[in-house]
């Protein structure tokens, strides 16, 4: 994945560097793209507060962060699942 940044605070406010857009939001998810997957936030009360993606930032905030999750591309099974097969 390209560099990127993820900074928390106190799980009600986020700060992203490297996004290349969003792909999706709702109050309890965030579905953010980045160069090589994505990354899913979830929480409550979730809002964007800004998005530049000329610069690839993002500003979350939320009553609640609860979970930051990445997926790439393709890629749909955790290792895992793949070895037990």
């Amino acid at each position: 994945m390209k560099n990127h940044e993820v900074v928390l605070k106190e799980q009600k406010s986020l700060h992203l560097t490297g996004v290349c857009g969003v792909d999706g939001m709702t109050e309890k998810q965030v579905d953010v793209q980045l160069e090589n997957g994505k990354l899913v936030i979830k929480g409550d009360g979730l809002s964007v507060s800004k998005l530049d993606v000329e610069q690839g930032n993002l500003f979350v905030t939320g009553d609640v962060i609860t979970s930051l999750v990445y997926t790439n591309k393709g890629k749909t099974k955790n290792g895992l699942a793949k070895l037990f097969k």
